[in-house]
C-alpha cells in the first residue's frame, strides 16, 4: 500500500523543476542515495509518474537489469539478439539515439540501484552523463543508489558522474512531524506520545516507519478518548517485536548475545557489569559493542552504554526467557556483593527478586543492611517495591529491617512505623521481631508518643533474642522515654550507660546508641540552664565523614545543635550547622531541600532575622507533612514560629490555637530541645490575652518549682530583695552572691531559677521573663533571673554562649538598676534585630524623662528601635514606640505600600487587620487606641478604611465576618475564641484603672454584643 509522501517535498521541487528543464531541451542527471528504507525507490516511482502525467517517454529499469531488451522498448530499440560488441549496449544504443535526436519527446530514463549495476552499465552511465554534460537534449536521467554502497567501481563512476555536473541528493531521516504525520497515514489517526516514541526507534527512515506502524496497526492498537492511537501497557505484541528485531537477526551471534545481557540488566549498562556478567574482560568485549554501536543499536554515553531506543531494548529483553533473565540478573548482583560493591548487588538483587528469583532474598537482605546507613535513599527506592505494603513471610519480613531503618535515617518516622509493623503483624523471626520493634519504638519517640515507645522499647529488652544493634537501639529510647526535667542527675547516669553499652560493640564510637547518649546529656546540660557544656556534647557527637551526623535520624543532633545555637543568637553558626553541605547518606539524593529535621530550625532563623514571610511559609511546609512523619522537635518548632509570626503582626488571636496544641505537647514532654521555645511562646500568647499574672500562673502551673509570691502552696519563698540581685554593687555590675555559682563543678553558672530550657529559648527570652515578673508584681524572681544570667556569662567559655549570656545579662541588669550604661552596651551587641530593638526602647524609655539632652538622646534611641521592630516585622512593638515618640512630640509615617486587592480581608493593611481584630472582639475606639498606642481619631480613620474596604456598615457585621473567617482559617479542634488584648500592652505597662484586664475579667456575651452596637467616643456605632 503507498502513502502519502511525507517530508520529501522540497526533493520533490527540485525534480520538478528538472523535469521542466528536460522539457525545454535542458537534459541534466539526478542521482538520490540513501540507506535502505530511506525511500529512494519511492522517490523515483514520484518521478516516474510526473515525467508520464507531462507526456515524457519513461525507460525504467533495475541496474543489474539494464541489458533487457524491455528497457528500451518505449523507444522503439528492439535489438535482433544479444549484442556481443560494446556499440551493441543498451545505454549505448540510447546514447546514439539521443544523439541523432531521433526521439520527438522528452524522455526520463529512470535507474533504480546503481549499487547493483555490472561494469558495462557504469561505462554506459559515464557516456551517457558526458553526453547530456556536452549536448542539450530533452532527456533526465534519475539514478539511485544505497549510501556506502562500497563498490569502487561505483564509486568511482558516481565521482565521474558528479564531475559531469549531476546533482546528487542524499535522503535525510525524516523530521519527527513527517514522521508523526506518516503513522497517521498508517494508523489511521494521530499517535499519541506512546507511539510516537515507540516509532523513533526507525531513526527517521521512511521504510522502517511504515514497517513498525503496519505492524502496530494490527496488533492491539486502540483509539484513545482524544482520538489518537496508543498502545494498551503491556509487553509488546509478537507482530511489532518481531519487526523489531528482523535487523538485528543480520549482527553475528556474539553480538546477539551480547544485546541480550546488556537488555536483560537494563537500558543503560556499565562496561564494568557487561563485563562482569560476561565473565569476560573489558578489552575483550570492544569489538563486540563498536560493532553493535555502528549498528544503530547502541551508543555510548560518559560512562555507559545504552540502547538508543526503548522500543528495541523492550524487544530484545522481552526475547530473552524470563526465567533466563532472573538467573541472569541475581547471578550478577551475587558478584557484585562478593566484590563488595554492594549498590550495584542490591539493585540487580532486587530486579531479580522483583522477577520471581526468590533465592535473591537472602543477598537483597546482606546488601540492605550494609547500605542502610550510607545510601538511605537507594535503600528505600530499591525495597520499597519490593516489600509492598505486606510482607508476605519471614524471609520478606526480614527485608523490612534496611528498609525500616533507611526510612528512619530519612526522617520518614511514619512510614518506618507502618512497615515496622505490618512486619510484626505478618510474623517474623524473633530477631527480626525485636529489630522491627526497635525501629518502632524510635519512630513512635521521634513523633512524641514517649510512653508508647518507653513501653515498646522495655518490650524488647525482655525478648529472649536481641541482636546487639537492637538492643542498644531500645536503651537509647528507655533512656529518652524516662528523661525528665526535674530528674536531670537520672538522665545523665543512663546516658553514661548507654555509651558504655554502645562501645562495647563492635562499631564503637559511632553507633546511634552513642549519639543518642551524647543528645541526652547535651539535653540535660541544656535544661539545666549550662548551654556551654550542652553544645559541647552537641558539638562531639561522631557521625560518619566526622560530621554530627550519626546513621539513624531518629538521634542526628545537626538539628538540636543548630536550634541550640539560634537560641543563644549565634546565627551565623546555626546557618553553617543547618545549611552544610549533606553528610554521605544524602549524597545520592537529587533534593535541593533542606536535610530531614532541618527545616523547622530553618523556619526560626527567618523569624530571629525579621523576615516573617519566609519564616511562615516554612512553618507551613513543616505542618503540611503528616502527622506520623512529623518530627515532634519540628512540630514545637513550626508552631511556635507561626505563633510568634501571629504575635509580631499584631494578631493574637490568630496565635492562640497554635500556643493550645504546643500546651497540650508540653503537658506530656518537656525534654525536647525545642520544649523551651514551645512554653515561651505559649506563656507570651498567655500574656499578650491575659495580662502577666496570667502568664505567671500558667508558667507555675506548668513548671511547679517556679519562684513566686510567698503564701503559694507548694512555691517556696524567694528572698526578699530590693528589685535587684542580691549582692553588691560596683560600678556598672552587680557582684551577685548566689549559692554554688561559677565554681560548680562542669561549669555550672547557678542554679536556674526557672526551667533552663525557657531561660535559654532565644536571645532575648530571658530578659523578657524579666521584664513579665515586674510586671506581675515579682521583682524577686526578675532579680534570680538577672543573677543566674551574670553567673552563667561568667562560667560559660564558650565565646557563643558567653556573649549571649553577657548581653542578656547586661539587658537584664540595666532594666532593674534603670542603667543606661548596661542598657546601651547591649543594645550594641545583639546582632538579632528584635532584641536590639528591645534594648533600644528600654534606653529610650529610660532617657525620655530626663533633662532636655537626655530626651534628645531616648528620640534618637526609640527612634533606632523602631527601625529594629520594622526589620523585624513586630507591628505592635512599633505602634508602642510611635505613640512613646508622640508623646515626645515626634510623629512619623508609619504607613507601607504593597500590592493588595482593592477590596476584601486581603486588601486591609496590617494596621488596619489590627484595629479590626480589636474591634471584632467588642472593644471600642479609646479601648483599641489605648491597646495600639494610637489615638481614638486615628482607630477611627482606619474604621472607616475597613468599612469601606469590606463594604459594611457597622461593627456588628464586622464581628460576623471575622468570625467566618475564624472559622474558614482555625483548625476544627481550636478551643471557642475568648477576649484578646493586643500584645502591645503587655510589655513594661499594667492596664489601665477602669480596664477590663485590670480586673481580670472577660466579658459576657451581653456585655460583648453591647460593645458591639454601643456608639464609639463619637456617637457612631
Amino acid at each position: 500500500m503507498s502513502y502519502a509522501l511525507r517530508g520529501r517535498e522540497p526533493l520533490r521541487e527540485l525534480l520538478v523543476d528538472a523535469l521542466s528543464g528536460a522539457a525545454a531541451g535542458q537534459g541534466r542527471g539526478v542521482l538520490i542515495e540513501g540507506p535502505a528504507g530511506s525511500g529512494r525507490s519511492r522517490m523515483l516511482a514520484e518521478t516516474v509518474s510526473l515525467a508520464r502525467e507531462r507526456g515524457f517517454t519513461v525507460c525504467r529499469a533495475m541496474a543489474d537489469h539494464v541489458a533487457h531488451p524491455a528497457f528500451l522498448a518505449p523507444l522503439g530499440l528492439t535489438p535482433a539478439g544479444v549484442p556481443a560488441a560494446r556499440g551493441a549496449d543498451p545505454l549505448h544504443r540510447l546514447a546514439a539515439h539521443l544523439a541523432d535526436r531521433a526521439c520527438g519527446t522528452p524522455v526520463l530514463v529512470a535507474l533504480d540501484d546503481l549499487q547493483w549495476a555490472g561494469p558495462a552499465t557504469l561505462d554506459a552511465l559515464r557516456t551517457l552523463s558526458a553526453l547530456l554534460a556536452t549536448r542539450a537534449l530533452p532527456v533526465l536521467a534519475v539514478l539511485t543508489r544505497a549510501s556506502r554502497a562500497g563498490d569502487p567501481a561505483v564509486d568511482r563512476c558516481v565521482a565521474a558522474l558528479a564531475a559531469d555536473a549531476v546533482v546528487r541528493l542524499e535522503l535525510e531521516p525524516l523530521r519527527e512531524d513527517s514522521v508523526t504525520a506518516l503513522v497517521a497515514d498508517v494508523l489511521g489517526a494521530p499517535p499519541d506520545e506512546t507511539l510516537s516514541g515507540l516509532c523513533a526507534a526507525a531513526d527517521g527512515v521512511p521504510g522502517r516507519v511504515v514497517e513498525l506502524a503496519a505492524a502496530l496497526a494490527g496488533t492491539g492498537v486502540t483509539r484513545a478518548a482524544d482520538g489518537r492511537a496508543t498502545l494498551p501497557a503491556g509487553p509488546l505484541p509478537d507482530p511489532l517485536r518481531e519487526a523489531v528485531l528482523r535487523p538485528l537477526r543480520e549482527l553475528p551471534a556474539t553480538s546477539a548475545t551480547l544485546l541480550d545481557v546488556i537488555a536483560v540488566l537494563g537500558r543503560s549498562v556499565a562496561p564494568v557489569d557487561l563485563a562482569l556478567a560476561l565473565g569476560q574482560d573489558v578489552r575483550d568485549l570492544m569489538p563486540l559493542v563498536q560493532e553493535c554501536v555502528t549498528a544503530g543499536v547502541l551508543a555510548s554515553t560518559e560512562r555507559q552504554l545504552v540502547f538508543r531506543h526503548a522500543l528495541v531494548w523492550q524487544a530484545v529483553r522481552e526475547a530473552v526467557p524470563p526465567p533466563v533473565r532472573a538467573a541472569l540478573t541475581q547471578e550478577l548482583g551475587e558478584r557484585h556483593a562478593r566484590r563488595g560493591d554492594f549498590a550495584s548487588a542490591a539493585r540487580h538483587l532486587a530486579a531479580a527478586l522483583l522477577a520471581g528469583e526468590r533465592r535473591a532474598l537472602a543477598g537483597l537482605e546482606r546488601a540492605g543492611r550494609e547500605l542502610a546507613g550510607r545510601a538511605p535513599r537507594d535503600v528505600v527506592a530499591l525495597l520499597d517495591p519490593v516489600v509492598g505494603e505486606q510482607p508476605s513471610g519471614p524471609a520478606e519480613a526480614a527485608l523490612l529491617v534496611p528498609l525500616v531503618g533507611a526510612l528512619a535515617a530519612l526522617g520518614r518516622p511514619g512510614r518506618a512505623g507502618a512497615l515496622a509493623r505490618a512486619g510484626l503483624d505478618a510474623g517474623c523471626r524473633p530477631a527480626t521481631a525485636a529489630e522491627l520493634a526497635a525501629y518502632l519504638a524510635e519512630a513512635e519517640l521521634a513523633t512524641g508518643a514517649v510512653r508508647a515507645a518507653g513501653e515498646r522499647a522495655e518490650a524488647v529488652l525482655d525478648a529472649v533474642t536481641v541482636p546487639p544493634d537492637a538492643r542498644l537501639r531500645a536503651l537509647a529510647v528507655r533512656a529518652r522515654a524516662r528523661s525528665r526535667t526535674d530528674a536531670l542527675t537520672a538522665v545523665r547516669a543512663a546516658a553514661d550507660e548507654l555509651r558504655d553499652e554502645a562501645r562495647r560493640v563492635p562499631a564503637g564510637a559511632g553507633h546511634p546508641a552513642d549519639a543518642a547518649a551524647c543528645l541526652l546529656h547535651g539535653l540535660a546540660h541544656w535544661h539545666e540552664g549550662r548551654p556551654d557544656a550542652a553544645l559541647a556534647e552537641l558539638r562531639r557527637t561522631p557521625g560518619p565523614g566526622g560530621a554530627p551526623n550519626p546513621a539513624g535520624h531518629c538521634w542526628d543532633v545537626r538539628a538540636a545543635l543548630g536550634t541550640a545555637l539560634l537560641d543563644l543568637g549565634a546565627h551565623d553558626q546555626a546557618r553553617t550547622v543547618l545549611c552544610a553541605a549533606p553528610v554521605p547518606e544524602y549524597d545520592r539524593a537529587v533534593d535541593p531541600s533542606p536535610a530531614p529535621g532541618t527545616g523547622a530550625p530553618l523556619a526560626v532563623l527567618a523569624l530571629e532575622t525579621g523576615d516573617l514571610e519566609q519564616a511562615d511559609r516554612m512553618a507551613a511546609e513543616v505542618l503540611g507533612v503528616p502527622d506520623d512523619d512529623r518530627l515532634l522537635t519540628d512540630t514545637l518548632l513550626a508552631l511556635a514560629v507561626r505563633a510568634e509570626s501571629a504575635l509580631r503582626r499584631g494578631r493574637p488571636r490568630d496565635a492562640r490555637p497554635d500556643a493550645d496544641r504546643l500546651l497540650a505537647l508540653l503537658r506530656t514532654d518537656r525534654f525536647d530541645i525545642a520544649a523551651g521555645r514551645a512554653l515561651r511562646t505559649v506563656l507570651r500568647v498567655t500574656e499578650a490575652e491575659s495580662g502577666p499574672h496570667a502568664a505567671l500562673r500558667l508558667l507555675r502551673d506548668l513548671c511547679p518549682d517556679t519562684p513566686g509570691d510567698p503564701g503559694i502552696p507548694g512555691i517556696p519563698d524567694a528572698p526578699d530583695a530590693p528589685g535587684a540581685p542580691e549582692g553588691e554593687r560596683t560600678g556598672d555590675s552587680v557582684a551577685v552572691t548566689v549559692p554554688g555559682g561559677p565554681g560548680l563543678p562542669g561549669g555550672a553558672a547557678a542554679p536556674c531559677p526557672l526551667p533552663g530550657a525557657l531561660l535559654l529559648a532565644g536571645p532575648g527570652a530571658a530578659v523578657w521573663l524579666v521584664r513579665l515578673a515586674r510586671a506581675g508584681g515579682e521583682p524577686e524572681l526578675a532579680g534570680r533571673i538577672t543573677a543566674w544570667l551574670r553567673a552563667t556569662a561568667s562560667a560559660s567559655p564558650g565565646s557563643a554562649c558567653k556573649e549571649a549570656m553577657a548581653n542578656a545579662a547586661d539587658h537584664a541588669e540595666g532594666l532593674l538598676r534603670e542603667s543606661a550604661t548596661l542598657l546601651s552596651r547591649a543594645a550594641a551587641a545583639y546582632r538579632d534585630p528584635w532584641s536590639r530593638a528591645r534594648a533600644e526602647e528600654d534606653l529610650g524609655t529610660l532617657l525620655k524623662d530626663g533633662d532636655d539632652t537626655d530626651r534628645a538622646h531616648a528620640v534618637e534611641r526609640l527612634q533606632s528601635a523602631l527601625q529594629g521592630y520594622d526589620d523585624a516585622g513586630s507591628a505592635p512593638d512599633a505602634a508602642r514606640v510611635r505613640g512613646t515618640l508622640r508623646g515626645l512630640g515626634v510623629r512619623r509615617r508609619h504607613w507601607t505600600y504593597a500590592d493588595r486587592p482593592a477590596t476584601g480581608w486581603a486588601s486591609l493593611t496590617d494596621t488596619e487587620r489590627a484595629v479590626a481584630d480589636l474591634v471584632a472582639q467588642g472593644l471600642t475606639n479609646r479601648e483599641t487606641a489605648d491597646l495600639m498606642f494610637l489615638s481614638p481619631y486615628t482607630v477611627n480613620f482606619h474604621l472607616r478604611q475597613i468599612f469601606r474596604k469590606l463594604s459594611i456598615t457597622s461593627r456588628v457585621e464586622l464581628a460576623r465576618m471575622h468570625r467566618d473567617l475564624e472559622q474558614q482559617q482555625a483548625p476544627a479542634a481550636a478551643s471557642p475564641p475568648k477576649r484578646r488584648v493586643h500584645p502591645g500592652a503587655a510589655h513594661d505597662r499594667r492596664p489601665r484603672p477602669g480596664h477590663p484586664a485590670a480586673a481580670g475579667t472577660v466579658r459576657s456575651a451581653h456585655d460583648t454584643t453591647r460593645a458591639l452596637t454601643a456608639p464609639d467616643s463619637r456617637g457612631r456605632r
